[in-house]
C-alpha cells in the first residue's frame, strides 16, 4: 500500500504549525524556514536562529505524508502561507 492510498480520518491529520521542533545541540526551538512539496511527502525545514548553531549542522527536516498534511491542504498555494523564513 502506498502512502497516497491512505484515507485519513479528520482527527488524524497533521498540522505542521502545531509542532514544536527543538534543536538537539542548543536546546532552543527552531523556526520553520522552508517548505518543499513532494509526490508522497511534503518536507518542512527548520533551523536555529542564533549565533550558536550553524544551519548546515543543526537543520531539521520533517517529512509529512501528503494525505495527512492538513497545513498544506489549507494553504496549497504557498505551503507556508508566507510563514517560512519570516521568524
Amino acid at each position: 500500500m502506498d502512502v497516497n492510498d491512505v484515507k485519513p480520518e479528520p482527527d488524524s491529520m497533521i498540522n505542521i504549525r502545531d509542532l514544536s521542533i527543538r534543536c538537539g545541540r542548543c536546546e532552543t526551538y527552531q523556526t520553520l524556514t522552508a517548505y518543499e512539496p513532494g509526490d508522497g511527502y511534503n518536507v518542512y525545514t527548520y533551523e536555529c536562529e542564533n549565533s550558536t548553531c550553524r544551519p548546515e549542522q543543526t537543520r531539521t527536516q520533517v517529512e509529512v505524508p501528503v494525505v495527512l498534511d492538513l497545513f498544506a491542504r489549507r494553504h496549497p498555494e504557498s505551503g507556508c502561507d508566507g510563514g517560512c523564513g519570516t521568524g
